[in-house]
């Protein structure tokens, strides 16, 4: 059995009435949200939250949620959407997430829970379908820039690896719709000695045999690089095999530790550099959006002068990359909300 937490809203839950999932299921964590439908839109009731690694039969796990929440609250499901970390299947029925061992197999978990329908989404994809219901204060502006009416938008966001999604207009529909990417794993843009020397010793001491990815830096697990890298080569003191310390613990003591404030440093650049190469690749002149825990944790991050620096560090787009308005997005439940709307959106189940 895979433990479960639950976090209540304050909402009052109806029982004897049905529900829907919205989850996202992460490299570190699934977070599953039960919703109800209200005038037209999901309405968060409470949601249920587990680690990732806990997992290992998938179908299982959701029969054990659905079991929870029938015992509990007396509350019948029939639809679900799974956002997963990873490529989905052009069916929407099948994706194995790129950091974990579990497959996730709409067939299967229908098979095994009684499910009527049952969707896999990325997870970045869900959350362009998310943005629109979240509180407008959870949406931090961080440069202004200049409102452009059905431009392309972007999203990225850091955490157990490294997200992108790119929004586009449909005339069609009237709204925007997501595309997902998996550009996270796309080479990393190195541009100074230092950061060549972080790649050759990553590559080193992790026996690398391919390029050193955007995720490789851009995630929980590149902040503990970045900062294995500082201690080791510029620390006499520091004895290798030392526990590094989880990444909240460096970026909380970069005001009093050398390593922690290179590190948090370098990460800004990095993190610029990426979300500016995705705004050029997509001409996002609607905004570029930042997800994810690290940035929702670190909002100071992308509001100092470093990261704009950065961000507009180019010689012939200066000008277009000023003008981008960028948020970071600082509700954690934005992909629930998104995988709920998703069901109602695109009219797949309800």
């Amino acid at each position: 059995m895979v433990e479960l937490h639950e976090q209540d809203y304050g909402k009052k839950i109806p029982r004897s009435s049905t529900a829907i999932i919205g989850a996202d299921i992460g490299g570190t964590n699934s977070n599953l949200g039960i919703f109800d439908i209200q005038h037209g839109k999901p309405e968060l009731l409470f949601s249920l939250h587990a680690k990732s690694q806990q997992i290992k039969d998938f179908p299982a796990f959701v029969k054990q949620v659905l079991s929870y929440v029938t015992q509990k609250y007396n509350i019948k499901i029939d639809h679900a959407l799974f956002a997963s970390a990873g490529v989905v299947s052009p069916r929407r029925d099948f994706s194995k997430p790129t950091n974990l061992d579990i497959e996730i197999d709409a067939h299967a978990i229908k098979q095994a829970t009684g499910l009527k329908c049952v969707y896999i989404v990325n997870d970045f994809e869900v959350i362009g379908y998310g943005i629109d219901l979240i509180d407008p204060k959870d949406l931090v502006l961080v440069n202004k820039g200049k409102k452009r009416l059905h431009m392309n938008k972007t999203i990225i966001g850091a955490g157990t690896g490294l997200g992108k999604c790119i929004m586009f207009w449909n005339r069609c529909v009237d709204r925007y719709v997501p595309v997902a990417s998996e550009g996270g794993h796309a080479d990393a843009a190195l541009q100074h000695p230092i950061e060549f020397d972080l790649a050759e010793f990553i590559k080193k001491t992790e026996h690398f045999t391919c390029n050193i990815s955007w995720e490789d830096l851009l995630s929980g697990n590149g902040i503990k690089r970045i900062y294995r890298f500082f201690h080791e080569n510029f620390d006499g003191k520091h004895e290798k095999g030392e526990r590094v310390p989880h990444p909240d613990e460096i970026f909380k003591s970069r005001t009093h530790d050398k390593h922690s404030a290179d590190t948090f440093k370098l990460y800004t650049i990095f993190y610029a550099r990426c979300a500016k190469n995705f705004a050029l690749d997509a001409l996002s002149l609607g905004g570029v959006y930042i997800a994810g825990g690290i940035a929702a944790h670190n909002l100071p991050m992308f509001e100092l002068p470093p990261f704009m620096k950065e961000f507009v560090n180019c010689g012939k787009q200066a000008h277009l990359l000023k003008e981008i308005p960028i948020y970071v997005i600082t509700d954690y439940n934005v992909s629930l909300y998104g995988a709920a709307h998703y069901l109602q959106l695109e009219d797949v189940c309800l």
